[in-house]
């Protein structure tokens, strides 16, 4: 499931637009989880895309307990030979909801699935239905102008992502940006991570690790970048930076997953005026996250504690970095 995309789904929604007779619903199987399936539909008469997940077990579900729907809705389907003998939860796209928006969280939540059905100590319903709550806690965030250290963090992410392009990965490199959907770590190379922290303060660099995840989990190599920059009037801004990343995304033909993507991360063209600082790049250093890297770690730590957040000097490691030329080497990037 994790080969899945944004525009797999896409294809597979447009292959179901076609209402026959007077159909209510179409639907084509996509994949199982153990004894969860999982169905893409179109819902008529107004053709409306949907992604279905049905549990084994037939019983009734509370309403209440269902999210409330921004920019989507969440319902039980009743009456569909299909699902006989299941609870079948439907995530349909209202007409105002954005078709992009909507695909990048029907992949999240798929992703979510398959990281709940391999794991013993998940429960696959509650894990669904609680990553579709932090989507309508999105949808129904109130969109403000970024704030100036979210402009930054940001840029940063952008940055990289850029770097990450002009590698052998090319447009293929959108596809590794998992920050925007909550992964723990901004970036998902191959079978690696890269974590990006970005500042234009002087003196000591404080990061902020929002998770224990962050900086602990699976995945190797797994990096901590560390991003300072400068104001310069011979820079780039955040709106430079995106105009720019439009340009290649959008001769690549992904440019919409791009847009959907700014979007979660709350950059909207209505405020594009506030980006204009230009900065340059003053210093990049990436730490290995493994062995004397300061941290915390799930393994170290009382099971009681279930997350925290700390900050992290980064200039007061004491632990080796590499340079960006190296951070690429060490992904097999050329």
């Amino acid at each position: 499931m994790s080969g899945w995309t944004e525009e797999g789904i896409a294809r597979a929604w447009r292959a179901l637009a076609r209402q026959e007779a007077a159909e209510d619903w179409r639907f084509v199987h996509l994949t199982g989880m153990g004894a969860v399936s999982v169905e893409a539909g179109c819902h008529f008469p107004l053709g409306r895309e949907a992604l279905i997940v049905s549990f084994p077990g037939s019983w009734p579900v509370n309403p209440a307990r269902l999210p409330e729907g921004k920019g989507f809705d969440v319902s039980c389907i009743e009456g569909q030979t299909v699902f006989a003998g299941k609870t079948a939860i439907a995530l349909v796209r209202r007409p105002e909801g954005s078709p992009d928006i909507f695909a990048i969280m029907v992949v999240d939540v798929l992703r979510t699935l398959e990281t709940a059905a391999n794991s013993a100590s998940r429960d696959v319903m509650e894990a669904f239905l609680e990553r579709v709550r932090e989507w309508q806690a999105f949808m129904a965030r109130t969109h403000r102008p970024l704030s100036a250290d979210a402009q930054i963090g940001l840029l940063g992410e952008l940055w990289m992502l850029r770097l990450l392009t002009d590698t052998s990965l090319g447009a293929g490199a959108l596809d590794c940006w998992q920050g925007p959907l909550r992964a723990a770590q901004d970036f998902h190379v191959r079978g690696g991570a890269i974590e990006v922290k970005s500042t234009v303060r002087t003196g000591s660099f404080l990061a902020r690790i929002n998770s224990i995840e962050q900086l602990d989990g699976d995945r190797a190599p797994n990096f901590l970048c560390a991003f300072r920059f400068e104001e310069n009037t011979d820079g780039i801004s955040l709106v430079g930076l995106v105009t720019e990343l439009r340009e290649r995304f959008g001769l690549a033909g992904v440019q919409r997953g791009f847009e959907a993507l700014l979007m979660v991360m709350g950059y909207l063209d209505e405020h594009a005026a506030l980006y204009g600082r230009t900065l340059t790049l003053k210093d990049a250093r990436a730490f290995r996250v493994e062995g004397d890297m300061p941290r915390l770690t799930r393994a170290a730590l009382p099971a009681a504690i279930r997350s925290a957040a700390y900050v992290l000097d980064l200039d007061a490691l004491e632990v080796p970095s590499i340079g960006l030329s190296e951070l690429i080497n060490e992904f097999g990037l050329d």
